[in-house]
């Protein structure tokens, strides 16, 4: 009897040392940063969504993983732009409204991007306004006015040269820079359908899908020829996962921004719906490349949104806001993966600041990978443990 009960606990401390080994992953470097950016989208943008798509709040499949709330002022206080909240979280350096990754005197603050990039890492943005807009621009590119719109391109294309360019814009696009950037090695493409088309083993590709910004979802015909952002998503990760360094990808759903400038509730909620969407493509990618943080935040909260009320499961909820500007208000944090609980060391009173955005994806591609024999020792070592303490109760 004591050997089969001996035999049991055996398999036990096998199973216990194996979840060891597969716990370990979660404490050393993430391979992949996956940052999704809903912009202007705060608590109650997502609440709409929620109920638009669920009937209840709190059922996005990204709010499960809420970790806290962040700040989002600019340097010198006040109300952020999305070129400066762009920059926090991007470089972990505050700055005026309107600046795109470069101090004061003109230096370049170095963005998680190019820190993948030096790391040997492929690189994407991706956006459903246009890609020369604040947001992307703060991760690719440096400028003292998020104006310079041919500058920020040229930043792409001659700087940062991410692998993956893909969003609205083609009207900010002259032709040169089209022509130079297929010089460059980007396969040019402008709908889903060649989208589609491109081969995973793709080193470069540049997307602009739009003249302006994307159609927003809520008036989209089924004839649109433009990707959804989780369509752009899922190409970009067949293409950038083909790396075995790894890679970061930034990934914003710009016009819930858009649409809370026009208090338009219907709008911004087909877009939460989608920046959902976008998530839940990322999780399929994600469970079987576990090696990968995921964050899912906002740059700042647009329009004051507040008091929506639910309407039920396909219909559109009512909410009244408080003006048609950027607020103050802190945003919504999200984490899971590799690395997830780096969040934890930043969080004073369920906040942390945008620049600390920076220092987790930093961390968590720094963090040292362990040999494997590390892992075994750790994983034998526990093993161990429990046995002596299995061999005393046999006794």
């Amino acid at each position: 009897m004591k050997l089969f009960r001996y035999g049991q606990m055996c398999l036990l401390m096998m199973a216990v040392a194996a979840l060891l080994i597969l716990a370990a992953g979660q404490l050393f470097a993430a391979q992949n940063v996956i940052l999704i950016i809903g912009d202007g989208m705060g608590f109650e943008h997502v609440k709409a969504g929620s109920y638009y798509a669920t009937g209840q709040a709190g059922q996005l499949a990204f709010e499960q993983y809420y970790k806290c709330s962040v700040t989002t002022y600019p340097l010198g206080g006040g109300v952020t732009d999305s070129a400066a909240a762009g920059t926090a979280m991007a470089t972990g350096h505050k700055v005026p409204n309107g600046v795109i990754s470069q101090a004061s005197n003109g230096s370049p603050y170095t963005t998680i991007l190019e820190y993948a990039k030096s790391m040997g890492k492929s690189t994407g943005i991706v956006s459903t306004v246009s890609i020369a807009d604040a947001t992307p621009a703060a991760f690719g590119a440096h400028e003292p006015s998020r104006s310079n719109i041919t500058n920020i391109i040229n930043d792409y294309l001659y700087g940062s040269k991410p692998n993956i360019i893909f969003g609205g814009g083609s009207g900010s696009w002259s032709s040169s820079q089209i022509s130079i950037a297929q010089s460059l090695g980007y396969q040019y493409v402008t709908n889903y359908a060649q989208m589609a088309a491109l081969s995973p083993t793709t080193q470069y590709a540049l997307g602009l899908f739009a003249s302006g910004d994307m159609t927003y979802e809520y008036d989209r015909l089924p004839s649109n020829p433009e990707p959804h952002l989780s369509q752009m998503a899922s190409t970009a990760l067949s293409i950038l996962s083909n790396d075995p360094d790894g890679f970061f990808l930034m990934l914003e759903g710009g016009s819930i921004d858009h649409a809370s400038h026009s208090n338009d509730l219907n709008r911004v909620t087909r877009e939460v719906v989608e920046l959902n969407n976008t998530f839940q493509v990322v999780m399929n990618w994600v469970q079987t490349h576990p090696d990968t943080l995921v964050i899912v935040t906002a740059d700042h909260e647009t329009g004051g949104l507040y008091n929506v009320i639910n309407r039920g499961a396909g219909n559109y909820p009512t909410g009244s806001w408080s003006g048609g500007g950027h607020t103050g208000a802190n945003v919504p944090f999200y984490a899971t993966g590799a690395n997830n609980n780096l969040v934890n060391k930043y969080i004073v009173s369920g906040v942390i600041d945008n620049t600390n955005i920076f220092q987790i994806m930093y961390e968590a591609f720094q963090t040292p990978i362990p040999e494997p024999s590390t892992l075994l020792v750790l994983a034998g070592g526990f093993a161990g443990f429990l046995g002596i303490s299995v061999r005393r109760r046999l006794r």
